[in-house]
């Protein structure tokens, strides 16, 4: 709230002063009639006010931020052991250069922008200027974009070391790699034409996401798609999906009455006809029947839209690229946008909040950033201490001579014995 005023004061005004207004009940009441102008950013979006979704008493500012819950578990712990010479210093030295390998790890934005800070310019690695441009505020002045063609190239050169990391959308193998996130998600939505004509189609359409995400369905059409991953972004929610009611058809108007009255449902896809995007696992538009997260979870949503109003109701996309498709959507002769739209995109060089209505948010793709992960299991070197501790230390020289004198003692061992045996038979 400090930099936030910072910014308003130097738009409006330094004399304007913030004063809280203490409330534990009736603020809401208060925000509402204009009493008090705007609540405390960390207001939840998706909490409900006399029973219904705050989306429909309330007017909402772009979104501050967003809380990501985690679960956790118990972490295993890893034992050393060396069988055959029980060297504590040995295993000592193996726990300190496995540390050494941990701090070379990158887990984190912070670790990796102060990585970048420590040394000189590096290189990371994108799919295009526009994905950098995306996260470049959020990195350090001295990272130097690299531009690859596909994700293939992105993974090599992560693992040859000719880039230090790299951005994707959804999880790469973590195997190989250290995930972590750039801290943004970019939300999605059905996105509509704004005023009363499109009030009982919104309407419907959270009824609909709040069932599919409170069935987990979401998840189902990402299950089904690997390696796609999604965020559900909740700015409606309600564990009692009577919150959230479908409008009657019988008193539908705008919109919604043209649905029902037509038996189309259009909705603005982007492509051409004849020239249907093949996005691989987000959707494949060019297979039939089509493939795909989205139109996996358009068959969801178009069968609660059915159950609802009928199931004679077609879904017929309409395929524009550019701004004629969105002129179509916000003039009523498109009903909607495909669901796989960006919230927080712009028109006409203003954010859409301006231009456009939203329903509730489906889901966001969290970008991620990944580094090379360093190895930590050196068992395959050998059974003892002093294989695992060459091979974390890089020493191959000190791995063949372990395994020579390892050799030798066998040897030995197996002749000791061999002349142990004949004396027993003499």
């Amino acid at each position: 709230m400090v930099a936030f005023m910072a910014e308003f004061r130097a738009a409006y005004g330094n004399d304007i002063q913030l004063e809280r207004v203490w409330m534990t009940a009736g603020g809401t009441d208060m925000v509402l009639n204009g009493s008090i102008y705007v609540t405390e950013p960390n207001y939840i979006y998706e909490s409900l006010h006399d029973g219904a979704l705050k989306k429909w008493s309330h007017k909402f500012s772009c979104i501050v931020m967003g809380y990501e819950q985690q679960f956790f578990s118990k972490r295993r712990a890893k034992v050393i052991t060396d069988a055959v010479t029980s060297d504590a210093q040995c295993a000592a030295a193996l726990k300190t250069c496995e540390d050494k390998r941990l701090m070379s790890r990158i887990t984190s934005r912070e670790e990796l922008n102060s990585k970048i800070e420590s040394g000189g310019n590096v290189k990371m690695g994108f799919l295009s200027q526009a994905n950098f441009l995306s996260v470049q505020s959020m990195l350090s002045t001295k990272v130097e974009p690299v531009i690859f063609l596909s994700t293939g190239q992105l993974y090599e050169a992560v693992v040859n070391g000719s880039v230090r990391a790299a951005l994707i959308s959804g999880v790469p193998d973590r195997t190989n790699f250290t995930v972590f996130s750039t801290d943004v998600i970019s939300p999605r939505a059905f996105q509509t034409m704004p005023g009363d004509h499109s009030v009982d189609l919104l309407r419907a359409l959270d009824a609909v996401i709040v069932r599919t995400h409170n069935a987990g369905e979401l998840l189902a059409a990402a299950t089904a798609n690997p390696p796609f991953q999604a965020v559900e972004v909740h700015t409606c929610r309600a564990d009692n999906p009577g919150a959230v009611p479908f409008q009657a058809a019988s008193t539908a108007t705008g919109l919604l009455k043209d649905v029902l009255d037509s038996k189309k449902f259009r909705v603005l896809a982007s492509g051409t006809l004849g020239n249907y995007p093949n996005w691989a696992q987000d959707g494949n538009y060019q297979a039939t029947p089509m493939t795909g997260f989205w139109p996996d979870y358009m068959e969801f949503f178009m069968t609660r839209f059915r159950a609802e109003y009928g199931s004679d109701i077609v879904l017929e996309r309409v395929w524009q690229t550019g701004t004629a498709g969105t002129e179509m959507v916000l003039n009523g002769t498109v009903h909607m946008t495909e669901p796989y739209y960006i919230y927080e995109s712009l028109y006409m060089d203003q954010p859409k909040k301006w231009s456009h209505e939203f329903s509730c948010v489906v889901m966001g793709y969290q970008q991620n950033f990944f580094a090379l992960k360093p190895a930590m299991d050196f068992t395959a070197a050998g059974p003892t201490c002093d294989f695992q501790l060459a091979a974390c230390q890089g020493n191959t020289a000190q791995i063949s001579a372990a395994r020579s004198h390892q050799a030798t003692f066998l040897l030995a061992g197996a002749v000791g014995l061999l002349l142990a045996m004949e004396g027993l038979l003499h």
